[in-house]
């Protein structure tokens, strides 16, 4: 899977300013009033009358709350849920990482797998969710820390909850152990690199045979920082770092493993959010390969490819389609598969699957496609599939409501949906993926 980028036009000199000055709004008011949170929504706030989205409050509690426009802030909880637990994480009612620690475990897991069975419902889409998939495993095996001076203070952490400001911490209970050691060190990297005035972006992923870092957001890389990236690196085992596009250091080449194809992914590129919520989501794409019916010879397609999560395991058994918007995911794809012995022929293409989906036509032939797209989901290339004679589709979204849109696509051109397996690899948060197999009737 891929993220979308964003684009955002430029103004002409001079026009920007007077546009902005005839557009420019006074604040919302701020006003308090005592509320009563009615439930949680998508992202994991509550929903009170207004609505008012106001996080760190749990169904039934009622509270004092600052309002602004649709945004709540507690300033005084008055009734406590039975379903309130202490936060692990003593950042966790600032911190943007995670929304939900306060949430007591079952009651969290059955409101996460509702998440899954109300977007369907919404959609009009009528199928069986299964049981939540706790696919934490060891941790978040990559975050993205923001550093960021004021005065002669430097704070180092994450966004704070619908806002701008850096919520500090020294440490993430939620990352992999990995992750977690280095944290002392990304720190000190943060204090020779941030600048006075601006914010910096590390990344951080932990893979074979050390951690690999990526810096965004420095304007000039010093022989200070030279040096001080080389230390750290040696003494917290980090086995690349990279300052914006110019690489740093380099021990050897940082690896991830997908099956059993070693892949080096690019600085600061995507991967799912746990080992663990990886293998899981495999696992569901083998299960729907076994059932493929015939002696083949079989041909997939692995649509929003990534890096080749997918694609690479399904190389092993037969010749892959891998197409991927983004050329960085797609380069470590390729090296990958011309390295490695064994694998049937990967056929890598780069192409905006939003603007240019894979048509019909292009599809003869082909036994099963995956699909995993970004967060706004694959609306015109469930149309064409739904168009398709492809036997077998594996639907995979981190949205539930594009999710169940495009499954009523599918639906609709003639594809019978079997059961939605919803896995939980941000725990805590209101992200869930979604899995289901589509067969053509």
């Amino acid at each position: 899977m891929s993220c979308s980028a964003r684009l955002t036009a430029q103004p002409a000199p001079g026009i920007g300013k007077a546009m902005n000055r005839r557009r420019t709004t006074a604040p919302k008011p701020v006003h308090v009033e005592t509320l009563i949170a009615e439930s949680l929504g998508a992202r994991g706030d509550a929903v009170m009358d207004g609505p008012v989205f106001t996080p760190g409050l749990l169904p039934g509690e009622a509270a004092k709350v600052e309002v602004q426009g649709q945004r709540g802030r507690v300033l005084e909880r008055l009734t406590h849920s039975p379903d309130r637990v202490e936060p692990f994480c003593p950042v966790a009612e600032r911190c943007g990482g995670c929304s939900l620690q306060h949430f007591e475990e079952s009651a969290y897991r059955s409101w996460k797998r509702h998440l899954v069975v109300d977007a369907l419902h919404k959609a009009d889409v009528q199928a069986e969710v299964r049981t939540l998939v706790d696919a934490h495993g060891e941790g978040r095996r990559r975050l993205t820390l923001h550093a960021q001076r004021f005065g002669a203070k430097l704070v180092v952490g994450f966004a704070e909850r619908a806002g701008d400001k850096i919520a500090d911490i020294t440490d993430c209970p939620v990352a992999t152990p990995g992750l977690r050691a280095s944290i002392p060190g990304l720190r000190k990297l943060a204090e020779v690199a941030t600048p006075k005035k601006g914010r910096i972006d590390i990344h951080a992923l932990d893979c074979q045979p050390g951690l690999d870092i990526s810096v965004h957001g420095v304007k000039e890389i010093s022989l200070n920082l030279r040096e001080a990236g080389a230390e750290l690196a040696g003494k917290y085992n980090w086995t690349r770092v990279t300052i914006g596009d110019d690489p740093l250091i380099e021990f050897a080449a940082p690896v991830v493993k997908f099956g059993d194809t070693k892949v080096t992914p690019s600085p600061g590129g995507f991967l799912q959010a746990t080992a663990e919520g990886e293998a899981v989501l495999a696992g569901l794409v083998d299960e729907a390969v076994n059932s493929l019916e015939g002696k083949g010879p079989f041909k997939a397609a692995d649509l929003f490819a990534g890096a080749g999560a997918f694609a690479l395991r399904l190389a092993r058994t037969m010749p892959v389609l891998a197409v991927e918007g983004d050329s960085g995911l797609l380069r470590a794809l390729q090296r990958a598969a011309q390295r490695t012995p064994g694998l049937k022929p990967v056929d890598a293409r780069v192409r905006d699957l939003a603007l240019e989906p894979i048509t019909p036509k292009e599809l003869e032939g082909y036994s099963l496609v995956v699909m995993d797209p970004p967060r706004a989901g694959a609306k015109a290339q469930a149309e064409r599939l739904s168009d398709s004679q492809v036997p077998v589709i594996v639907s995979i979204s981190c949205n539930p409501s594009t999710f169940a849109r495009d499954a009523a696509i599918l639906i609709e051109g003639g594809y019978r949906m079997g059961p939605v397996t919803p896995v939980d690899q941000f725990k805590w948060t209101g992200h869930v993926e979604s899995v289901a197999v589509f067969r053509r009737r």
